[in-house]
């Protein structure tokens, strides 16, 4: 009776364990599918970033004090640190849609926090466009004196409206939107097309009055 019990129990405790096992397997590969699903989410969401920037870039006209000295290519600058895959798409559409600012091909430079000091030393040489990463070292007002003439990208509602960006990217239910400051589109240079504004379905103008 006791070996017949002892077995039984040993049964019964495998079969608790396997399911418990299988349970947990289960679990993991939900959470994996989880993961993968917003990894992805993350990924489209900046391909779209990256197709609006060059839309925008290609919707701007610069003035020639704005822009460099003849023989020198204008610049896209990237800064801060990325796991979106922003950086890549956007290189990649730079590269294949051979974006101009002012007539002339322009660079792609991008520069980690790691890099922050090369970054300020090509600030300083005058950049068109600078996207700031949302964990950037960067303060919008700090690239402002740094590079007053470029336009300034960044993510979230309060770049444009608190921190005195350009464009600001903001992502809602899967959905990616832009708020723009008024000024990008009064100044005389670097200045934004009106046609931009007939987008209302992604677009929202911030008078100038709040993002000064």
């Amino acid at each position: 009776m006791n070996f017949a019990l002892n077995r039984y129990k040993t049964i019964l405790l495998r079969k608790v364990f396997l399911l418990g096992l299988f349970a947990l397997v289960g679990f993991a590969s939900i959470s994996n599918s989880l993961y993968a699903s917003t990894e992805e989410q993350q990924r489209r969401e900046a391909r779209v970033q990256a197709t609006y920037l060059i839309h925008l870039i290609n919707f701007t006209r610069w003035s020639e004090a704005h822009l460099p000295e003849a023989g020198k290519a204008p610049e896209i600058l990237v800064l801060g640190d990325e796991t979106n895959g922003l950086v890549a798409s956007l290189r990649y559409l730079i590269a294949e849609s051979k974006v101009k600012i002012g007539g002339s091909r322009a660079n792609f430079l991008h520069f980690t926090n790691a890099q922050s000091e090369s970054a300020r030393r090509k600030l300083e040489q005058g950049s068109q466009v600078v996207l700031l990463l949302p964990n950037a070292t960067f303060a919008p007002s700090e690239i402002r004196k740094i590079s007053p003439s470029a336009v300034l990208f960044g993510f979230g509602p309060d770049f444009v409206t608190k921190a005195g960006g350009d464009v600001s990217f903001i992502s809602s239910r899967n959905r990616v939107k832009l708020t723009l400051s008024e000024t990008y589109f009064r100044r005389t240079s670097p200045k934004l097309s009106s046609k931009i504004a007939n987008l209302k379905s992604v677009v929202v103008i911030i008078p100038s009055n709040r993002s000064s």
